[in-house]
């Protein structure tokens, strides 16, 4: 099986500013930092077993991160993320937004905090391995439960959109992690909205790098019908086939059998089966952790304004914008955006080959690499 942790940590050490970097053979609880300064053997102090979810005093001293005074999120008790330190909850245009951190910043090694934003019908649960993988690296970790989604709050008359989640995701950079310019980790629709963030006017620095993973190219599949690499068949077969999907989701009584029938745990697992590759990965923990946010009394009309709204700009459209340093991650089995079709072609042979500050790693997964084959 391949390896995914070297190229992580070797794209990252571009970006740490520090020549005591070392990649652990293999990544281990404690990380060691013997270079030109002489530094020993250190573990970031976050990694040790913490409370979580449980809420912060308001008057809490504040915390100094990179210059900038940050308040520490006031939270109520929250669903503890998997694989996460701490569990908490930050206040986002009035709604609560469920975030998990590990690791401790630390101002000497330079390395530049890490944001986790998971795919469609996910959470940040999907993080568990790379969460105390990369805070043992010297990392600070944070991953974040998009609104609408996992265990954030469901706001059913929010207009949900690719923009949105990229402003929470700079709102979230600048807010809780100290503005500090961060590497962004985007999966499947947590991809789109990385580059999108990437290439945000004005903020666009916020972001320093972006782990891409089986990302894509939409918030939905609405896209194919706009998409000039589509074939022209495709394009008049998709126009009146979303047209009709978009008019059967105005009954309530069949968005409510549609969404009834996928939230069952056997659906789930089936699901999860055509996701995954590797089938132990498929535990009882991911499988509720994908279950439980549908029982939100507002999961329902969420499902329907993502699978109905615009898909979003093409990437293609605003590429140009972003012009960071990019490493795409891609399970050769992803079904969903595969490597050989649609948007995969483009971002792994074209967009590459127009560019020499990408670099791609194809691992045996599918459509979520990071949790079907951490190692």
């Amino acid at each position: 099986m391949v390896d995914m942790r070297r190229p992580l940590l070797l794209f990252l050490a571009l970006f740490s500013g520090t020549d005591a970097f070392q990649i652990p053979q293999p990544l281990s609880p404690v990380c060691s930092f013997l270079g030109k300064r002489g530094t020993t053997s250190w573990k970031p102090a976050g990694s040790a077993p913490l409370l979580r979810g449980l809420r912060a005093p308001v008057g809490m001293a504040k915390m100094m991160s990179g210059g900038k005074e940050v308040l520490p999120a006031v939270q109520r008790f929250v669903t503890p993320a998997l694989g996460a330190e701490e569990t908490r909850e930050w206040t986002w245009r009035g709604y609560q937004i469920r975030y998990s951190k590990a690791g401790m910043r630390n101002a000497f090694t330079g390395k530049p905090p890490l944001l986790l934003i998971h795919g469609f019908g996910s959470s940040a649960d999907t993080w568990r391995a790379q969460l105390p993988a990369l805070a043992d690296a010297g990392y600070q970790v944070f991953a974040i439960d998009l609104l609408g989604l996992g265990y954030s709050e469901k706001p059913p008359d929010e207009d949900y959109s690719i923009r949105l989640w990229a402003d929470m995701a700079l709102d979230f950079i600048d807010e809780v992690m100290g503005g500090q310019p961060a590497v962004l980790f985007g999966n499947s629709i947590g991809g789109i909205t990385s580059l999108t963030a990437a290439a945000t006017p004005v903020r666009k620095e916020l972001v320093k790098a972006i782990v891409l993973m089986n990302t894509a190219a939409g918030m939905n599949t609405k896209f194919v019908a706009k998409d000039p690499a589509s074939s022209p068949l495709l394009r008049v077969i998709a126009t009146p086939l979303f047209a009709l999907l978009d008019f059967l989701f105005t009954f309530e009584a069949f968005a409510e059998w549609l969404f009834g029938k996928t939230k069952t745990k056997e659906n789930v697992t089936t699901t999860l089966k055509r996701i995954y590759v590797n089938p132990d990965r498929i535990d009882d923990a991911i499988v509720r952790a994908t279950l439980e946010p549908a029982d939100d009394p507002n999961a329902l009309k969420v499902f329907v304004k993502i699978l109905t709204g615009d898909s979003g700009q093409l990437p293609a459209e605003f590429i140009d914008q972003v012009q960071v340093p990019m490493l795409m991650v891609w399970g050769d089995e992803d079904e969903i955006t595969p490597l050989g079709s649609g948007y995969g072609p483009y971002f792994t042979e074209q967009l590459r080959g127009e560019r020499d500050n990408i670099e791609l790693k194809v691992v045996n997964a599918g459509h979520v690499p990071h949790d079907d084959a951490p190692e």
